[in-house]
């Protein structure tokens, strides 16, 4: 009997959500009571009174009223028109903020202390998937006081707070879009320092998680703005999906079953590889990835010494994990990239998960060449474009 592919439906372990102990109020979501995650141009354009719309209300109005009715009709028009500039003003400004830097507002000393030293050892550990020192993020602090005065700090994207406090509030909150769109600040209400380790380290994989959301959103926004169409129709005639890539990317391989696309600089490569393939028992094993990773790469990515060729170098054993790939089940593959018969080398991103609608196993490879160069940023952006895959009906 033939292997069935799982349930796009099936739990993520690893996103298993993190419920703090019973001594502590479970993590409570608030959305800011005017704006939901969208961005300003989604507002802007939902707006229930448009300027556009209401000058064309009043001309319509008074050229069908009557002559003593008209300075009503003028008045209501008027009130409408206020409400309006009012509702344009009110729209909130994106948020800012370098790539995976998080604002933590608590004081210097507690930063500098037992606090900053939990917060830096958690956050700003090495990530293990690339092949030079970078951490996972980046940390700056502001103490409380200069943050209510600055909307410069109100305007970052990813926020902690920590308030030390004896008053009776909730001890750690969600807040989304307070100050900015596509923001997230996590609040800490604690009465001394061990509460708040212990509510920290419960909601860590939480807030990294919110913060990568984040820096894919605010990514592939931007990439909107400059999307490849080229790329898009390609991948939509060979796959079925589109993926966001920005103008700069190039198609420099295309077959039925796959399609390798790639910016190159003076300083950096950046490349995706999409690959449709057959499913089998086997398909969602690190083994079966590795396998299939280390084949297309050897047919079609090829190094500048005549040839050399791509493979995945297991002298760092690649990270494989669970994810919620945009609502389907998929499997994470992290690890290190080298050339056969040459020198050069990199991170790579792997997602793998089944296409219901046409049968097929379908890989996204995004792999980064940047000697002497940091590399985690230029990583996040081939994930972030992988994130962006929409399904377009043919």
């Amino acid at each position: 009997m033939a292997a069935s592919p799982p349930n796009p439906l099936t739990p993520f372990h690893n996103e298993t959500p993190v419920i703090p102990s019973e001594a502590h109020v479970v993590c409570e979501v608030e959305e800011s009571p005017c704006y939901s995650e969208t961005n300003n141009n989604d507002q802007a354009k939902h707006a229930i009174f448009r300027p556009g719309i209401v000058w064309y209300y009043c001309f319509f109005f008074v050229s069908l009223s009557k002559k003593n009715m008209r300075p009503l009709f003028l008045t209501v028009i008027s009130a409408f028109l206020l409400t309006a500039c009012n509702l344009e003003r009110n729209v909130q400004p994106n948020s800012g903020g370098r790539t995976l830097e998080v604002l933590v507002v608590c004081s210097r000393s507690d930063f500098e202390g037992e606090v900053g030293d939990t917060l830096r050892a958690a956050l700003m550990r090495p990530n293990p998937s690339l092949n030079q020192a970078e951490p996972m993020f980046t940390l700056a602090n502001v103490a409380m006081s200069a943050f209510e005065r600055a909307d410069m700090f109100q305007r970052m994207r990813s926020i902690i707070i920590i308030n030390f406090t004896q008053e009776n509030l909730r001890p750690f909150m969600v807040r989304r879009d307070v100050w900015a769109n596509n923001q997230v600040v996590f609040q800490f209400n604690v009465p001394d320092r061990e509460t708040f380790f212990t509510l920290f380290r419960e909601n860590q994989a939480l807030m990294e998680q919110t913060f990568f959301h984040r820096e894919h959103a605010r990514m592939i926004s931007t990439f909107r703005a400059t999307e490849s169409f080229i790329i898009s129709d390609r991948l939509r005639s060979t796959f079925g999906f589109r993926l966001v890539a920005p103008d700069q990317f190039r198609v420099r391989t295309s077959n039925p079953n796959f399609v390798s696309i790639n910016r190159e600089t003076r300083h950096f490569g950046q490349n995706i590889m999409v690959h449709s393939y057959p499913f089998t028992a086997n398909s969602f094993t690190q083994e079966d990835i590795i396998r299939v990773r280390n084949e297309i790469s050897q047919r079609y990515i090829f190094g500048p010494i005549e040839g050399s060729f791509m493979t995945t170098e297991y002298r760092v054993p690649p990270i494989s994990r669970e994810v919620n790939f945009n609502g389907r089940f998929a499997i994470e593959t992290r690890g290190l990239w080298r050339l056969i018969g040459d020198f050069m080398g990199g991170p790579f991103v792997n997602y793998v998960f089944f296409d219901e609608e046409r049968n097929q196993m379908i890989m996204i490879d995004g792999f980064v060449h940047a000697p002497g160069r940091n590399k985690r940023d230029l990583l996040l952006q081939l994930e972030a474009i992988a994130y962006s895959i929409d399904r377009i009906e043919n």
